[in-house]
């Protein structure tokens, strides 16, 4: 199972191994899958360590991200790797995949989201 909590604000914290293995994605994606049907369109911060992007991690975010925007749910990927970033800015550049290098920043990118959704209710 994938470590994860939920803040005061309501944002669901997701932590990946970013060298997952193929074998390990499919558990992977169900326990995202069941965190995201517990927390419907709450916004999704999915941390992933400093290990190297495996072939395995990206399609797990990308079938986050994927999931996240069917539910309506604000996603943020957070990486300090330089190198991560550029490989999920390239594998997904025309996705609108949010990818922060901090913690800190990708709430601030996930509260900015909302202000908008709050404001028009």
């Amino acid at each position: 199972m994938l470590p994860f909590n939920v803040t005061e604000s309501g944002v669901l914290i997701i932590r990946l191994r970013a060298d997952l293995d193929i074998a390990d994605r499919a558990t992977a994606a169900w326990a995202v899958d069941g965190y995201l049907a517990a927390h419907p369109s709450a916004p999704v911060m999915l941390e992933l360590s400093d290990a190297p992007l495996s072939t395995a991690a990206l399609s797990t975010v990308v079938r986050t991200h994927h999931m996240c925007r069917s539910a309506g749910a604000q996603l943020t990927v957070v990486t300090a790797a330089s190198e991560t970033r550029r490989t999920l800015e390239t594998q997904t550049g025309s996705e609108g995949l949010v990818i922060q290098p901090s913690r800190s920043l990708a709430a601030t990118a996930l509260s900015a989201a909302r202000a908008p959704a709050a404001a028009a209710a």
